[in-house]
C-alpha cells in the first residue's frame, strides 16, 4: 500500500507505541540502520518531533517485529494535520541486501557492521509484506511539506495491521519550521545512469532502443530521481545524434538529443544536460586513449575508434561539434550545456587530453568543459583546459589551493566518489552509516563545492537485489557494497526502486540549499553551523543525535 496526503508542516516521530498481539513497533530515527536480528527497543529514539523545512522532506522509521510472524502486514497512515492541514506521505519498507565485505580500505570502526551480513537499502512499495518470525523490518515514512505550510506541529498516525485486524499502532509528529529549500536548487547532483539496451532489457520488457517503451522508461526513472534533487543527466551526445552522408560529407540528425531532453524535462529532471565523454580508451585506466568517431567508409557513415594521432580523429570532431554547437544554440540550450572530455585523466594522457580538450573548447565557445579528475597526481595539464573541476575526494587533503586558484579564476568545482575514498571518509556505501551520506552535501557547502558526481546510478548486474558488489577492470576490482547503484529495477511500475541512501541524500542536499540561504542572511553562522559538522576533510559528526541539534539550529537560524 502506498498513501500519500496533501498539504503542510513535516514530520516528527512521537515514540509513544506498545506492542499488540504479536507484533511490536518502536520507533528508530531515519539514519540509524535497522537489521534483522535486532531485538524490540534497539536504537529506539526518544524524540518525540521531528523537524522539518518548508519545501523540504523528512524520513521517519519504525522497527517491526513479530515472534511469530506476520504473513501479510500491511499499514495505514494518517498524514500529519494542524488545522486543518496536511503534509505528503509515502509509507514503504525496507528490504535488505547481503554485502559479502567491507571496503578493504576501511577501518572497521567506520563501518556499520562486519560483513558478511545482511544491510538494509532498497525501499519496497508493496504493501501487504511478509514479516518472518523472529526478524526485523523497517517501515519508512518519506513526508513532504509544502513550500507553503505554515510552521507549527503536525501530528499524524500509523496503524500496522494483521490481515484487517490492528497488531499495533504509534503516533508521530512533524515540527515544520519558517526555514524554506528555494525553489531553484543551486547544487548540481549527477548519477550516472546505464540507459543501454543490454542493462534495461534484462529487467523491462523494451525489445528496440528508443522504442516508446524505451523512452517511456527513461521518463519514469527521470521523475523518481528529479524527486530526489537530480538534475544534471549524463547525455550520450554522440550515440543519439544520427549520422547521413551527403555529397560525401556527414550531416547529423539531433532529433534522438532532442526527444532525450523532453523526456528529462518532462521528467522534472533536467536542469543542466552533461554532454557524455569524447575521448575513450582502448582497454583500462592506462591502456592507450581512442577517439571514438564517425568516418565516411564507401559513401557510408560508420563509426570507428581511432587512435589520436589519426588526423580524421580532429576532423571528425570539428565537424560535430560544429553541427552540435549550432543546434544547442537553435534550442535555446547552450547556457546550460556542459561536455566532458575524458574520464579521469591522468598525466600520461597530458598531450593528447590538452591537444583535444583545446579543439572541443574551440568548436563549442562559451560552453563549460567538465571532467573528473585525481588531484593527488600532476595535473597542470588538466589545469587551463577544463573548467569545471570534479576531483575524487580524498584526493585533495593538502591541494585545496589549487581548487582555490581554479575558482579564483572563474572556473567551477564539483566533487565525485567512485570506489574511493575509503577510510575515515564520506562516502555512500551500503554498509557505511546513513549520516555519512546525508554529510556528503554539508562537506559541499562547507568546502565551497557547487556540484556533486557519481557513476553508479543503476550499473545493476544480473541479480541487483543479491550482489551489490560487482566485478569490473577485467575481474580485478571487486566494488564497494552499492557503489554500483544507488536505485534498484522495479518492472511492475516500469520504473526504479529508491534507496534509503538516496533518501538521505536529498535531505542532505535540502541542507546544503538552507546552508546557502543562511549564508545570505548570516554568513558567519553559516559557515560555523558547517564547521561544527565537519572540522577537517575526514573528521565529522558521526553521533546522530548531534547531528539532529545542528539541524534544529540550521533550521531555527532562517527565522
Amino acid at each position: 500500500m502506498r498513501r500519500w496526503a496533501p498539504a503542510l508542516c513535516l514530520l516528527a516521530l512521537a515514540a509513544g507505541c506498545r506492542p499488540r498481539g504479536r507484533l511490536e513497533v518502536w520507533p528508530v530515527d531515519a539514519l540509524e540502520k535497522v537489521f534483522p536480528d535486532d531485538r524490540p527497543g534497539t536504537n529506539k529514539t526518544g524524540e518525540r518531533e521531528w523537524p522539518a523545512p518548508r519545501n523540504g522532506h523528512v524520513s521517519l522509521q519504525f522497527a517491526v517485529r513479530s515472534a511469530g510472524g506476520v504473513p501479510k502486514l500491511r499499514v495505514e497512515v494518517e498524514p500529519p494535520q494542524r488545522e486543518q492541514a496536511q503534509l505528503e506521505v509515502q509509507a514503504r519498507w525496507v528490504d535488505y541486501v547481503p554485502v559479502g565485505s567491507n571496503p578493504p580500505g576501511t577501518p572497521f570502526d567506520e563501518v556499520i557492521r562486519a560483513a558478511p551480513a545482511l544491510f538494509p537499502d532498497p525501499l519496497r512499495e508493496e504493501f501487504p509484506f511478509e514479516l518472518p518470525a523472529g526478524r526485523t523490518y523497517a517501515v519508512w515514512l518519506t513526508v513532504r511539506v509544502p513550500p507553503e505550510s505554515r510552521p507549527g506541529l503536525y501530528r499524524g498516525r500509523i496503524r500496522f495491521l494483521d490481515a484487517d485486524a490492528e497488531a499495533a499502532a504509534a503516533s508521530f509528529a512533524v515540527r515544520v519550521y519558517a526555514a524554506a529549500v528555494p525553489a531553484e536548487q543551486k547544487l548540481q547532483v549527477t548519477n550516472w545512469f546505464n540507459f543501454s539496451l543490454s542493462n534495461l532489457r534484462r529487467f523491462y520488457k523494451i525489445e528496440e532502443e528508443y522504442s516508446e517503451a524505451y523512452w517511456g522508461l527513461l521518463e519514469n526513472i527521470g521523475r523518481v530521481m528529479a524527486a530526489r534533487r537530480q538534475n544534471v543527466i549524463l547525455t550520450p551526445v554522440t550515440s543519439l545524434a544520427q549520422p547521413t552522408v551527403a555529397g560525401g560529407a556527414i550531416r547529423w540528425d539531433f532529433s534522438r538529443l532532442d526527444r532525450w531532453v523532453a523526456t528529462f524535462e518532462r521528467a522534472g529532471l533536467i536542469g543542466t544536460i552533461e554532454g557524455g565523454h569524447l575521448l575513450s580508451r582502448s582497454g583500462g585506466y592506462y591502456a592507450p586513449m581512442t577517439v571514438p568517431a564517425v568516418v565516411v567508409e564507401n559513401g557510408r557513415a560508420v563509426r570507428r575508434e581511432l587512435e589520436p594521432s589519426d588526423a580524421r580523429g580532429e576532423q571528425y570532431l570539428r565537424s560535430f561539434l560544429g553541427a552540435l554547437y549550432a543546434h544547442l544554440k537553435e534550442k535555446g540550450w547552450e547556457k546550460r550545456y556542459i561536455q566532458h572530455v575524458h574520464d579521469e585523466p591522468h598525466d600520461r594522457e597530458a598531450p593528447v587530453y590538452q591537444r583535444y580538450a583545446r579543439i572541443i573548447r574551440e568548436s563549442l565557445p562559451g560552453i563549460p568543459t567538465i571532467d573528473a579528475v585525481g588531484l593527488d597526481q600532476d595535473i597542470r595539464f588538466f589545469a587551463d583546459v577544463c573548467d569545471i573541476w570534479v576531483p575524487v575526494l580524498g584526493s585533495f587533503d593538502r591541494r585545496f589551493e589549487l581548487i582555490r586558484a581554479h575558482v579564483d579564476k572563474g572556473g567551477r568545482a564539483w566533487f565525485y566518489t567512485c570506489i574511493a575514498p575509503q577510510g575515515r571518509y564520506l562516502n555512500r556505501f551500503i554498509d557505511l552509516a546513513l549520516l555519512k551520506v546525508r554529510l556528503l552535501h554539508w562537506f559541499n557547502f562547507r568546502h565551497d563545492f557547487t556540484g556533486f558526481l557519481h557513476w553508479g546510478g543503476n550499473y545493476w548486474g544480473p541479480r541487483p537485489f543479491d550482489n551489490v558488489q560487482l566485478v569490473i577492470n577485467q575481474n580485478r576490482t571487486l566494488l564497494p557494497a552499492g557503489d554500483n547503484a544507488i536505485v534498484y529495477p522495479d518492472p511492475a511500475r516500469n520504473s526504479v526502486l529508491s534507496s534509503i541512501r538516496l533518501e538521505a541524500m536529498r535531505e542532505g542536499i535540502e541542507d546544503y540549499e538552507l546552508l546557502r540561504e543562511l549564508e545570505r542572511a548570516d554568513p558567519v553562522e553559516a559557515r560555523r553551523l558547517a564547521a561544527e559538522a565537519i572540522p577537517h576533510i575526514n573528521d565529522y559528526v558521526r553521533d546522530v543525535k548531534t547531528f539532529r541539534r545542528l539541524q534544529r539550529r540550521l533550521l531555527e537560524a532562517l527565522r
